[in-house]
């Protein structure tokens, strides 16, 4: 990530390491949110490294725009994003399995039975 970029584009570069975007084909110029589909690009003049506006542009599906301020768009996906994380991969943050919430319980046991059902695993 380069700094010759302005202040929208680097947050797309953080967006797109976010488990919501993360799985997407990645593109530099937009970041798309794959359970929703919702494209998320940057505004404003991209190679200039003084514009600091930090806007972002929120696409919903059928062509609705708006513009959204960077940094409080990231805010909300940083929080979404922890959700994922942690009811996902609870054990990764040192959850024990008996400390489990029912979310985190059923996502495991789902995750244990598809992967058996149809050998996922490797």
């Amino acid at each position: 990530m380069s700094l010759s970029c302005n202040l929208s584009v680097r947050y797309i570069d953080a967006l797109q390491q976010l488990p919501q975007f993360l799985c997407a084909v990645p593109a530099r110029e937009s970041v798309t949110h794959v359970l929703t589909g919702v494209r998320i690009s940057p505004l404003g003049e991209l190679q200039d490294a003084d514009d600091t506006a930090g806007l972002l542009e929120v696409e919903f599906p059928g062509g609705n725009k708006i513009q959204v301020i960077g940094a409080l768009y990231l805010q909300l996906a940083l929080k979404e994003a922890a959700e994922i994380e942690i009811s996902t991969s609870p054990s990764d943050f040192g959850i024990r399995e008996s400390k489990y919430s029912p979310v985190q319980q059923r996502i495991a046991d789902l995750a244990e039975h598809l992967n058996r059902k149809h050998a996922l695993d490797g």
